[in-house]
């Protein structure tokens, strides 16, 4: 049985009656991200571990920022869930078994993807993407070979 990812995307905005209020709710407050100089890698991926660390016990928040062009291998996270939130730019998502597509989606900003534990799938990205990714480690990523079939 083939289990996709859940979407919620949240993309409302709340205002105030208050003048003084609504002002200060149309400032855009700045995105910090924290010098993680460690942890750029070779292909262009950068993790910023904002609690706990994916491969240790517990709950763990990465800021991921991915680049253009990056795209993963199909791969699981058998031990658990996987919650990822698009903050700016797009992840294309492809639930898979083996070298069919069964579901290719395109998530924005606002939007909130849950991956459920042992789900194959794998991403790309057409554009400079920054994602909160969090769960309960530790959480391994497990590649899958793909096998091509011959008709």
């Amino acid at each position: 049985m083939f289990t996709s990812g859940l979407v919620i995307s949240c993309n409302d905005k709340k205002t105030s009656s208050n003048n003084e209020s609504a002002s200060s709710a149309n400032e855009v407050a700045p995105m910090i991200i924290p010098e993680s100089p460690d942890t750029l890698l070779a292909n262009g991926r950068k993790n910023i571990f904002l609690v706990g660390r994916r491969n240790q016990t517990g709950i763990f928040v990465e800021r991921v920022i991915m680049p253009a062009g990056y795209k993963s291998h199909t791969h699981t996270h058998p031990e658990g869930d996987m919650n990822i939130t698009v903050i700016n730019g797009s992840i294309n998502i492809a639930f898979s078994s083996n070298d069919s597509l069964l579901n290719v989606i395109t998530y924005g900003p606002g939007s909130f993807i849950i991956i459920p534990a042992g789900v194959p799938h794998f991403e790309w990205y057409t554009e400079k993407t920054t994602m909160d990714i969090s769960g309960i480690g530790p959480l391994k990523t497990v590649t899958i070979p793909i096998i091509h079939r011959s008709h």
